[in-house]
């Protein structure tokens, strides 16, 4: 495992959420983060893939009208 590991201040941080939303999501396992003793740290990878797989498509203009 070669990935960068981040605080969930970090991921807040990269992506715009509160870090209170990240804690809520570990503690649902809603989505998927590393436990080194105490500390609970979400590969980098996996903050990117959230954002890719969340991203809509915009609209092609010329067929809505």
């Amino acid at each position: 495992m070669r990935d960068k590991l981040l605080t969930l201040k970090a991921a807040a941080e990269l992506t715009g959420f509160r870090v209170s939303t990240w804690r809520a999501w570990v503690l649902r396992r809603a989505i998927p983060f590393h436990r080194i003793g105490r500390s609970i740290r979400i590969a980098e990878a996996d903050v990117l893939a959230l954002i890719e797989n969340s991203r809509v498509p915009a609209r092609d203009i010329q067929r809505v009208r």
